[in-house]
């Protein structure tokens, strides 16, 4: 179960930075609208998170691979991938830390899985010399098949491998498109283990997808429990009005809503779990990528409590009036320690205190700060970290990043701004293309101006 709690946003709480509980119900009309264009595109096929979650055949595929690829003496997966190619695995992975148990793959097979989501030449080598390369999966996740990054990696391992291992293909697995780029035609043409990624689920949504699951069904997730949660949740909140006992559409209204009439130009996910650090960083990706466009969106800012009270919160109790804070904390956090401090009277209000609540009386005194100074906030209350849990809090947060495109009129499906980047690095590599004439124009004009070092 997912709680929501925007007390901190209205006016009754935070007087004229906030908003009236009715501007907020009053906007139901807007809310309703963007569903309905979110349901066109589901049926056109346009959109696929939606349905990708009760995807039994992708699960069974995941399954199947599994056990094929280590029925022998597989010790490591090694996962290279880009943003939402390795995000919701990362997070997930650490989730599953601060669960009490897990059931997936072969329950604790003792198999290491590791992620490279960057370039990084010194933290690959760091990684391969660390590993046993013969009893290594490794695992190549790209959507399009072509990401740059992702391909020259593979070109590093697979020359390593054919040095290393009697047939370099029975070591690698590709997570990709199902029918075009590279990684593909490489798989089809010489045999190479392939799982799918649905053409209409796009990256920083993969989540739900071969290219997150497959990993987590190594690292011992119950991906079938993450899938239901998240579809149980699909199905409570599509069939109910968007403000019926319905969170996301409320959180949906109060983010547009202090966006486009309060100035409120950061959003800071303020999670309060070291278990949920990577949740921010998946978030963070899945909010920028999808909505920052067109000039327009606020920009995504994670912080983690209690520790970046210490860091962070300074700026956002007196620096400028342009953030909203939105909390996440867990109910049950699955173990916990009581703290005695008898015989130390300066500390007596401790004793018999469960760290647990310390932490949450930590967020509330933020929170009850933060209002005092008339600044926002709002509340996501989970119950606890576990597979199906995770799964709701996922859908909820792709669902709300949806809902927000259509309000603020953009597409939150593309991303033309990361495509531009990927062509100025091709040019600058010497790719020849036709596409690239535009960029080769203005990188021609960039280039006439001279450097100005010091």
């Amino acid at each position: 179960m997912i709680e929501f709690n925007f007390k901190y946003t209205l006016k009754s709480a935070i007087e004229e930075n906030g908003l009236e509980e009715s501007e907020i119900k009053s906007f139901e009309r807007e809310i309703v609208t963007a569903r309905r264009s979110l349901n066109k595109l589901r049926r056109d096929g346009e959109v696929g998170f939606y349905d990708e979650i009760s995807n039994i055949g992708m699960v069974n595929d995941i399954k199947s691979m599994a056990e094929k690829l280590f029925s022998k003496d597989i010790k490591t997966l090694y996962v290279l991938g880009m943003g939402g190619s390795s995000l919701g695995a990362i997070f997930l992975k650490e989730a599953m830390s601060g669960m009490q148990e897990g059931i997936g793959f072969k329950n604790g097979s003792g198999i290491n899985v590791i992620f490279s989501e960057n370039i990084d030449p010194v933290f690959i080598k760091n990684n391969l010399d660390n590993i046993d390369i013969n009893k290594t999966i490794f695992c190549f996740v790209t959507k399009s098949g072509d990401t740059i990054e992702v391909v020259a990696q593979f070109f590093i391992v697979k020359e390593l491998l054919e040095k290393t291992v009697k047939d370099y293909r029975e070591n690698l697995i590709f997570i990709t498109d199902k029918q075009s780029g590279f990684l593909r035609r490489y798989a089809d043409e010489n045999g190479i283990a392939v799982l799918d990624i649905a053409k209409n689920v796009g990256g920083r949504y993969s989540i739900i997808t071969a290219g997150t699951l497959f990993p987590a069904y190594i690292y011992g997730l119950d991906i079938e429990k993450f899938l239901h949660g998240a579809l149980t949740y699909r199905d409570n909140i599509l069939n109910k009005g968007v403000f019926e006992n319905n969170p996301v559409y409320v959180m949906a209204a109060v983010i547009f809503l202090f966006y486009t009439k309060k100035n409120r130009n950061i959003l800071v996910p303020f999670v309060y779990s070291d278990y949920l650090r990577e949740f921010s960083r998946w978030f963070r990706q899945l909010f920028a990528e999808s909505l920052g466009k067109d000039l327009i969106s606020p920009t995504p800012v994670p912080a983690v409590g209690a520790t970046d009270q210490h860091s962070q919160l300074q700026l956002y109790m007196q620096g400028p009036q342009d953030k909203l804070i939105a909390f996440l904390c867990v109910k049950d956090m699955g173990s916990d320690f009581s703290v005695n401090s008898r015989g130390f009277k300066e500390f007596d209000y401790l004793d018999g205190k469960r760290l647990s609540d310390i932490l949450m009386n930590e967020l509330k005194g933020v929170e009850l700060a933060l209002a005092i100074n008339k600044r926002p906030s709002f509340r996501i209350t989970i119950d606890k970290i576990d597979e199906y849990v995770m799964g709701e809090l996922s859908f909820m947060c792709m669902e709300a990043v949806a809902v927000l495109g259509m309000l603020l009129k953009i597409n939150p499906f593309d991303q033309p701004g990361v495509e531009k980047g990927k062509k100025f690095a091709y040019l600058l590599m010497g790719r020849k293309d036709e596409s690239l004439l535009k960029e080769s124009e203005e990188l021609k004009r960039l280039n006439e101006i001279p450097d100005m070092p010091y």
